[in-house]
């Protein structure tokens, strides 16, 4: 069976009250719980808490397309602006019994980001968006709950690592709402947060 692993998720009764794709939740410790992933994606009754990364550079943001080659079929050809993932059982660090949250979410973040993009640029501001992306729009969307940080980069030095990645290059968020890209949900959501900015 294909995704196999357990990763950390939500009840969707938790993050109800949604507008624009966004919603005011503020992730609890009482709140997580695992699941398998491949039973999660398809059990809309749960959020995968999925920790994701945004890169900028003199106001435009990173972007890339998800290839054929990559694991989700419903993503594919669409423009992307977020990098990251599943928050992965091993990604949770303890303390003495009690799921430390914001240790375990740096660790799911410094991962994906190891696993998907070549940095060479510096990152001279992080700051984490204050609402998560909670969409209804997809069946991907429905099943996933995004916590996004922000990145403001020194220089545009950022490539995809991965093959399933097709690097498009930094473009102002106003052009990636255009219909020349045929960007997903989460990324015209993403850009709109930005022009607004």
């Amino acid at each position: 069976m294909k995704h196999q692993e357990h990763i950390v998720c939500i009840k969707s009764s938790h993050v109800k009250h949604r507008e624009h794709g966004f919603v005011e939740y503020d992730l609890q410790l009482k709140d997580l719980m695992l699941g398998q992933r491949a039973v999660l994606e398809g059990d809309d009754d749960f959020r995968q808490v999925l920790p994701i990364s945004v890169f900028t550079c003199n106001g435009k943001v990173w972007a890339y397309e998800r290839t054929s080659k990559g694991g989700e079929s419903r993503l594919h050809n669409k423009v992307a602006v977020a990098v990251g993932g599943h928050w992965d059982m091993a990604d949770i660090i303890i303390n003495e019994g009690v799921i430390d949250l914001e240790a375990s979410l740096k660790q799911a973040v410094d991962r994906e980001l190891e696993e998907e993009i070549n940095l060479t640029s510096k990152i001279i501001n992080t700051t984490r968006l204050p609402k998560m992306i909670c969409a209804d729009t997809t069946e991907v969307d429905r099943v996933h709950l995004g916590m996004v940080w922000l990145h403001e980069l020194d220089g545009e030095g950022i490539e995809s690592a991965e093959d399933q990645l097709k690097t498009i290059g930094f473009v102002s968020p106003e052009e990636l709402l255009s219909e020349r890209y045929n960007a997903e949900v989460w990324a015209k959501i993403i850009c709109n947060i930005l022009k607004g900015m």
